[in-house]
């Protein structure tokens, strides 16, 4: 019997394993949920990041170094210390993308762009370039190389060194046609510190014309600067059009606002330079910057607000006595008894 048992038990298995062999190719058999946590976080923070939902990747991220074995998860760092970066918590950022590079088994370019921009940010010069010279260790004009060159430029531009950073530019931009948007961003505009205001102009209209894609570029930023540079050649209208084809692109953009206030009120426009400055202090997050905005609106209101009547003062009785003999020819008239010399006129 027992014998018997034990064969019907190896039958059972035999036919289950024999069917499992035979399976025909249509057929579904679902599988388990084995869905390694570290990896589902680390998925869902990249999905937060598509939707700018920074607290959202944060907490992911997080959850995802969390269940990582040994909290192994360089790739988890890298993306927390770019939300961080985001949402202006220097410091995290900076811990975040260290741990990154910490744990990462490659060079970690990106993460040492990633904190070259953060340093910049905060005037940390030397440490910036620093992390700029390992980026520039990445294989010559790939992005990582490109993008290390650019900030390194920043770098020697904050140190007022222009000549250096305009080299770096340079290399950055490449061959012409350039798309490099935030090299050739930087380019122009530190041709606009140097007061070279033909050659800034020169650079924005070639990438308004550009037939290539630049990718994260702020146009209206770019008309903003572009204006500025035809108001320093005295061309007013041009700067007007271009500050307004900036509004049609962004009308909360708060810089062109100030610009058209302080044009305005050059021009003694006074009404419309109000106007501006009230928009610029209703779309500006510089706190200085908008108080001194209004300190300037209220003294131009003051300038434009009705004059009051001058308050009519009651004559006093000498004064009435010194009317009437102006009025006479200067003879004293007689007194009236009803008149009160006491009396203060009110």
């Amino acid at each position: 019997m027992k014998k018997l048992t034990s064969a019907l038990i190896s039958l059972s298995l035999s036919l289950t394993v024999a069917a499992a062999v035979h399976l025909p190719c249509s057929a579904k058999v679902k599988a388990p949920n084995t869905e390694d946590p570290m990896v589902k976080n680390h998925d869902l923070g990249l999905e937060y990041i598509k939707k700018g939902d920074w607290d959202g990747a944060i907490d992911a991220f997080l959850q995802s170094i969390y269940f990582a074995r040994n909290n192994y998860a360089p790739d988890s760092y890298h993306y927390l210390a770019v939300s961080y970066m985001a949402k202006n918590q220097d410091l995290k950022a900076i811990e975040a993308a260290k741990k990154a590079i910490e744990q990462s088994t490659g060079a970690a370019f990106r993460t040492h762009i990633l904190l070259a921009e953060i340093y910049l940010r905060n005037k940390r010069l030397d440490e910036a370039e620093a992390e700029c010279s390992e980026a520039m260790n990445a294989d010559s004009h790939t992005e990582e190389n490109l993008r290390g060159h650019y900030l390194y430029g920043r770098v020697f531009e904050a140190k007022g060194s222009p000549w250096q950073a305009q080299l770096q530019y340079e290399y950055a931009l490449g061959d012409k046609p350039w798309t490099f948007t935030d090299a050739w961003m930087a380019y122009a505009e530190l041709m606009m510190k140097q007061k070279n205001w033909v050659g800034a102009i020169a650079q924005f209209g070639d990438m308004i014309k550009s037939e290539k894609v630049l990718k994260g570029m702020n146009y209206p930023h770019l008309y903003l600067d572009l204006g500025i540079c035809l108001l320093a050649k005295g061309d007013h209208q041009g700067a007007l059009q271009n500050w307004h084809k900036g509004l049609s692109l962004n009308m909360a953009e708060p810089d062109i606002h100030l610009q058209l206030g302080m044009m305005f009120d050059a021009e003694r426009h006074i009404s419309s330079a109000i106007k501006e400055y009230k928009e610029f202090s209703r779309y500006s997050t510089d706190q200085i910057k908008v108080a001194k905005a209004k300190q300037r609106v209220e003294m131009l209101e003051q300038m434009v607000a009705p004059a009051e009547a001058p308050y009519q003062v009651k004559p006093s009785p000498l004064m009435r006595k010194q009317q009437d003999m102006q009025t006479n020819g200067g003879e004293m008239p007689k007194e009236d008894p009803s008149i009160n010399d006491k009396d203060p006129g009110f």
